[in-house]
This record gives structure tokens, C-alpha cells and sequence, in this order.
């Protein structure tokens, strides 16, 4: 006979094996996550993991726009605070019942002849203490309202307040709604649900058999692992258009939330139990990171006419969109990468607007002449990097070619002190910055202290390791720089007209600085970013057409000498006047907003260099 104690081991273990078993086939079933833990935004999902907002006008019914990314005065990460890592910490409500969102397309299992689906996500608040507007919804999943296709649950707007959820079918045209306060309304209530801001609690909705066209759905709400109740025997469709579909989150809502995910299929309700006993059980899921593809050998040969350019100025949608269907039109990849790890992005060609108008601030006083605004037509489209050169890539060519830079040679570039004083300093160079206060070197950082000269010699290399490949690396023109910058937009800065206040988009002259270096003279910009110097690549928001850094972190080198604009209109500009410097555009970590803008200009001889001057390549395919 087997000891106690050795049979009561084998028994658990043959427990835990189908523990796992069933924890797998929940991980599985999962469509979108978001842990809160870094970031706002999802870990994992077959959609765009991003928030955007959906900004509405109380003045104009129906009315709304949709603006990339969110307040980062409203939402914040509370780091370690979650039931779970960290939390989505919701601080204050958008106006305007606004509302951020990410896409329901490739996040949830919609499809328009039935579906199954659940949602999951643990909440932190006291609603009748902390909720500042009547109806609160933690989520909220429908293409034109909640009472019209829509998914959720909310608090009321009563005093103690009730927690509820609703599953609305869609109102035909023409049609009436069913009200929420009818007793046959599609909902489950809880009234006077009592939760407390030191709590965490559990809620997952799960349904069944939505737009079937047959009275069989079924919805159930579960609070901390128990079945509240359900709606059911019901014909429920959502009817969505599921491109305009949305899975709203926090609208107008205090508190914490974590954990939320979204599954293909109804959770049984041991799955629900499982989910709360374990709040940890989907850390760890990640998209997994899309293979990229290799920068194409040629353009391939092509049958119709191309897509044709958007007429200047258009939105970032459309941007994208061209840019896709002229890759797809020539046969290439919007984005690739090389052997050494560069990535690329497609810029498609057009016509565009170059130069700044007289009454845009910064334009008037600018050391190098802005105007006047002219039409440039690129013809040829072209790869761009996707980020600037880095440390990591410089170090790979220098290492290969046994390079010395012109910084090398002569003793160091310039670079600022605390003070702002700008100066050559003895010993800089790419290795070396000089910058004035605590900084430490990243293979993943903007390599600077590389003159017009160095850029040049590293894409000579690059281009010298595959000759087969149909394809000449280069710096790109100042024309081809300024418009894979605006993306097609005509404002002060590739984002719009606003001084950027969220940090998000631009490394320049901020609060980081300015506490990093405290006798700096320079207006800072009204964010703190957490970077004083150079940020890594890619740390910043992309514009419409996927490139990174653009305005902020180092000025770029461009191809071809600056000189005065004139209004004639130009196709594929070149040098300017030969006499000049080299333009250098985008402004850097160390400028105010007034130098950081789409337009704004300046220029640099071949062999000088600086602490906030570095390049991006281009590519050029036969």
C-alpha cells in the first residue's frame, strides 16, 4: 500500500494538470487584453491596441470626431496599485461625455449572422462618493449608443447608486427604442450595489447567440465569480457597422480599473470563478511581434495607374490609406527593414505645400527664411527610416569600416553647458556627447556628433553590403524631409497647431530639462516627458505615415544645401544654393516650440557636428 502522503501527492498532481488545462483554454479564448501595467493601452489583440478619443459637440447633435491617443491628465498608470501590476487610474472625466476607445475590428468576435463573447475587468471605486456625473459606464461596446446596439455596464445616476448592465438590440430607422427605465428593458440591475474605494470587485458579462435573428440570446452578469443574473430568450442584434464599433472604456468614471479583456466565446461560469480567483492569470500576454519584411530588391513592375494623391492638406487617415494602397500598388511592403535592424516606411508621392505662413508663430525672426509657401511635387516614392540612425547602428559601421569621424579628428563637436552656452567642447563625439548633467549611452539612442560628412560614409556602407540589391541609401532632400514630415497636413506642427502639452509626441525643451539643468535659460514646454537629453528611438508617437522622432529629439541632416524658397512651384527640388549649408530640419531635445515645427529650418556646413544634430537614411529603389 502507497503512503498517505505519496497518494496525496499524485493527487494533486493529476489535479493540477487539468487546472492548467482549463487555465490554458481561457488564455486561449482571449481576443484583446490590457494589463494597465506599463501603459495605457492593450498588450494583446488582433486590433489596434491604442486609445483614441471619440471627442463629441453637445451643441451639435451627433456631431463627433475621433482624435488619436487620450488626456494623460484623465488617464494615468498607477504603477503596483492593481489587482494585478498596475492599474488604469481614471482621474478626472473628459468633456462633453467624451470617451476614449479602442476598436471592436479584430478585438472581438463579431460577426453579423451571431457571435458569442465576454468581457472581464475588476473595478476600484466607491460610486457614490467618487463618480462626479449621472450613468458611469467602466465599459461600454456598441457603434452608436448604448441604448442602441450596445453592450455594458454602468452605475446609474441615483444616490445610493445601482450597478447595471444592459444588452440593447439596435433600433431600426424609423423605430423606437425600449427605454432603460421599461421593466421589460434588456438589463440586469443591482440596486444600491454599495462598493467601497479600499475594494476591488469583478465583473464579467458573457453572451450568447447576439444577432442570430432569433429570440435564443442569452447575456449574464457575474460580480466577483457569481452569476447576478441574465437577459435572455430575447432576438438581439447589435447590427454594427464593426469598422465604426468601439470598446469604450472609463467613460466618465473615478477609480482603478484592471485586467480587462475580451474573449471569442462565453466563459462558463467555472471560467468566471477561475478569472477571479486568480486575477493573475493573464499577465504575461503579449501580441506577438508581427515578422517584418525585408527591404524589397526593386519595385516590382506594375498594370493600371497608381492611386492617386490626396489633394494637400488631408487628415491622417487618409494619409495611411494612400500610403497603403501605393505600396500595394507598387508591390512592396509599407514597412520593412534591412540586415541591420533599420525599418523603413513607404513615402508615397504627391504634391504639397512647402514653407511656413507669415502669420505662424516662429515664422517672423526665424534665423533661416520660411516663405514663401510653394507647391512641391515629389514624383518618386521612396523609403524613409522609420526612426533616426542610432548609437547601435553608427557603432556596427564604425566598427566595420574602422571609421573616424569628423568629431574624431578635430578634438570634439559642440555642445551646451547648464547654461545653454553653446560651444565646441574638447572630447565630445558619438561616444561621448557632453551633455551637461546625468545621461547614460543606449545602442537604442540618436547617434549626434556626426557631421553631413559621417552620415554620408555610413550610407555609402550600408549600400556596400548587398550590391545586388537595386537600391542607393542617402540622406533625403530637404523637400522629400519636409513632406514624409507633414504627412499631408498644412498646420504649425505635424500633430496640428497646439503646442503639444502630453509629452507624447515630441522630445523637446520641457520640465525634465529644465529640472535637470537648473540655470537653463530656455522656455520650456508645458510637459515633463521624463527624458532631459536624447530619448530612444521610437519613444514618441508616429505621424500618419509611421515615422518617429521627426520634430524633437536631434535635428536631421537632409541631402541638399539650403537657400531662400521662391513662390514658383518646384518638382523634386534639389540643391537650393550650393553656397549654403546643409539643411538640417526637426529641431531637438534642447529647443522650444518655436524651433520645433514642420517648417521650420536650418543648415549646417559638411564636417560640423553637435550634441543635438544626428540623421535618418533614406532609400531609393530602380
Amino acid at each position: 500500500m502507497l503512503p498517505r502522503i505519496l497518494l496525496l501527492s499524485l493527487a494533486l498532481v493529476a489535479l493540477g494538470a487539468p487546472l492548467r488545462a482549463a487555465d490554458d483554454d481561457i488564455r486561449k479564448a482571449v481576443m484583446f487584453y490590457a494589463s494597465f501595467d506599463e501603459d495605457v493601452k492593450g498588450d494583446f489583440g488582433g486590433g489596434q491596441l491604442t486609445f483614441d478619443t471619440r471627442v463629441t459637440y453637445p451643441k451639435e447633435k451627433g456631431k463627433f470626431t475621433i482624435e488619436k491617443g487620450f488626456s494623460d491628465k484623465a488617464f494615468k498608470i498607477a504603477k503596483n496599485k492593481g489587482i494585478a501590476g498596475g492599474a488604469l487610474d481614471a482621474v478626472d472625466i473628459l468633456p462633453n461625455n467624451s470617451r476614449i476607445f479602442v476598436p471592436v475590428k479584430g478585438n472581438l468576435a463579431f460577426k453579423s449572422d451571431g457571435w458569442n463573447g465576454s468581457v472581464s475587468m475588476w473595478c476600484k471605486t466607491d460610486p457614490d462618493k467618487m463618480l462626479k456625473t449621472g450613468f458611469c459606464d467602466p465599459v461600454q461596446i456598441t457603434q452608436k449608443g448604448a441604448n442602441n446596439g450596445g453592450l455594458w455596464f454602468d452605475f446609474n445616476d441615483a444616490k445610493p447608486r445601482d450597478l447595471r448592465h444592459g444588452a440593447f438590440p439596435v433600433i431600426p430607422d424609423g423605430k423606437k427604442g425600449i427605454g432603460e427605465s421599461d421593466p421589460n428593458a434588456p438589463m440586469v440591475r443591482v440596486p444600491k450595489v454599495g462598493w467601497k474605494a479600499d475594494e476591488w470587485h469583478h465583473v464579467v458579462l458573457t453572451w450568447t447567440n447576439l444577432d442570430t435573428g432569433k429570440a435564443d440570446a442569452v447575456t449574464s452578469l457575474y460580480i466577483d465569480g457569481k452569476l447576478i443574473g441574465q437577459v435572455k430568450d430575447r432576438a438581439i442584434a447589435m447590427g454594427w457597422e464593426v469598422e465604426k464599433a468601439g470598446i469604450y472604456t472609463a467613460i466618465n468614471y473615478i477609480g482603478l480599473l484592471d485586467e480587462m479583456a475580451l474573449f471569442d466565446r462565453a466563459l462558463t461560469a467555472d471560467e468566471v470563478a477561475a478569472l477571479h480567483k486568480k486575477p493573475d492569470l493573464l499577465t504575461g500576454l503579449k501580441k506577438p511581434a508581427k515578422k517584418k519584411e525585408p527591404l524589397p530588391v526593386r519595385f516590382s513592375v506594375t498594370k493600371g495607374e497608381p492611386p492617386a494623391a490626396p489633394k494637400f492638406p488631408f487628415d491622417a487617415a487618409t494619409a495611411a490609406r494612400y500610403q497603403r494602397n501605393y505600396a500595394k500598388w507598387l508591390g512592396v511592403p509599407v514597412e520593412c527593414v534591412n540586415d541591420l535592424g533599420m525599418e523603413f516606411v513607404l513615402i508615397p508621392p504627391g504634391t504639397f505645400m512647402m514653407g511656413t505662413p507669415e502669420d505662424e508663430p516662429g515664422h517672423k525672426g526665424a534665423e533661416y527664411a520660411e516663405g514663401p509657401r510653394h507647391a512641391v511635387t515629389l514624383t518618386k516614392p521612396f523609403y524613409l527610416g522609420k526612426h533616426e540612425v542610432t548609437v547601435g547602428q553608427f557603432r556596427a559601421f564604425v566598427e566595420a569600416a574602422k571609421y573616424q569621424t569628423d568629431g574624431e579628428k578635430t578634438g570634439g563637436g559642440n555642445a551646451h553647458d547648464e547654461k545653454a552656452v553653446w560651444k565646441h567642447r574638447p572630447g565630445t563625439s558619438w561616444k561621448k556627447p557632453g551633455y551637461a548633467g546625468p545621461f547614460e549611452l543606449r545602442d537604442d539612442q540618436p547617434v549626434v556628433h556626426v557631421s553631413w560628412t559621417d552620415a554620408n560614409a555610413f550610407n555609402k556602407w550600408l549600400g556596400s553590403r548587398d550590391r545586388a540589391l537595386a537600391h542607393t541609401y542617402s540622406l533625403p532632400t530637404e523637400a522629400q524631409w519636409d513632406g514624409a514630415c507633414r504627412a499631408g497636413t498644412a498646420t504649425r506642427y505635424w500633430w496640428g497647431d497646439e503646442v503639444d502639452k502630453t509629452g507624447k509626441v515630441a522630445n523637446v525643451c520641457d520640465k525634465t530639462l529644465k529640472a535637470t539643468l537648473k540655470e537653463w535659460p530656455r522656455t520650456a514646454m508645458p510637459m515633463d516627458d521624463g527624458f532631459a537629453f536624447v530619448a530612444p528611438v521610437g519613444s514618441y508617437r508616429a505621424n500618419a505615415f509611421g515615422l518617429h522622432d521627426l520634430i524633437g529629439n536631434v535635428w536631421e541632416f537632409c541631402s541638399t544645401h539650403l537657400g531662400a524658397y521662391t513662390k514658383d512651384a518646384a518638382t523634386d527640388p534639389g540643391d537650393i544654393d550650393p553656397k549654403r549649408g546643409h539643411a538640417v530640419r526637426g529641431g531637438g531635445w534642447s529647443n522650444e516650440a518655436k524651433d520645433v515645427r514642420s517648417g521650420g529650418r536650418n543648415a549646417d556646413p559638411p564636417h560640423f557636428c553637435h550634441s543635438n544634430l544626428g540623421f535618418r537614411a533614406a532609400v531609393v529603389l530602380k
